[in-house]
């Protein structure tokens, strides 16, 4: 999810009039959804998307066997998710993720994925702490990578004529800084490269079974930091 630099403020208008026009468009991609189910463990199954935005990796968790929920700020988003995804409906709310009405720790895993480039230091701290709060085993953020320097260039361009591509990009240094402010045991894996990850290779030839997914993500590591589209960091709350 990457809206531009919408930040706390924003208001729920700006989100609508976005999604209303990406939506459909951003269910044609669910990598991130496969990485997450790869890397759950077995105990792992109430999990809560932050931030779903176009709701595709929740409902894909869903359908494989996770109990899944997703807010969003838009409401635009929200109704759009529901009639996408009907059967998982009574799942998907309207609410900020700076105070989100769960109780403590409700969920075993939270995720997000490209929702911190849009905010400042002081404002992610914030949202880390809501975040930690809901969260009983294991939260996850992922953001652009500022390591690959051919992507940020191209989106550097595109920004020029297109907002949706006005993003924040973090180094490893800085985004493990702002999870450890809530976090321990932070772990960090490069991830999204369609032509060299053997993950996004076995995902789009259809062999994405966890299975054969967690081995690749874990194993490879940071070898391709410097390639690899964004950051997925993995955080034990305190």
């Amino acid at each position: 999810m990457s809206l531009g630099k919408l930040t706390s403020d924003s208001s729920a208008d700006d989100w609508d009039r976005k999604w209303a026009d990406i939506f459909a468009h951003y269910q044609n991609d669910i990598r991130h959804g496969h990485y997450i189910q790869a890397l759950l463990n077995r105990g792992e199954k109430r999990v809560l998307e932050i931030a779903a935005g176009s709701f595709r990796d929740i409902a894909a968790l869903n359908r494989w066997g996770r109990t899944g929920t997703g807010m969003d700020f838009s409401e635009e988003a929200v109704h759009r998710a529901r009639k996408q995804f009907p059967e998982y409906a009574s799942r998907f709310h309207q609410m900020s993720a700076f105070d989100m009405p769960f109780p403590d720790k409700s969920f075993d895993v939270t995720y997000h994925n490209g929702f911190w480039i849009l905010f400042s230091d002081n404002e992610l701290i914030k949202l880390a702490k809501e975040q930690a709060r809901v969260t009983k085993r294991r939260m996850i953020v992922t953001v652009h990578n500022m390591h690959n320097s051919q992507f940020v260039r191209y989106f550097d361009r595109m920004s020029e004529t297109d907002p949706l591509y006005d993003i924040r990009f973090f180094s490893m240094e800085e985004i493990v800084g702002l999870m450890r402010t809530v976090c321990d045991d932070v772990k960090v894996i490069p991830v999204g490269k369609q032509k060299k990850r053997w993950e996004d290779w076995l995902i789009k030839n259809g062999y994405a079974h966890p299975m054969l997914l967690r081995p690749c993500l874990k194993w490879q590591g940071r070898t391709f930091l410097n390639e690899s589209e964004r950051l997925l960091c993995i955080g034990t709350p305190r």
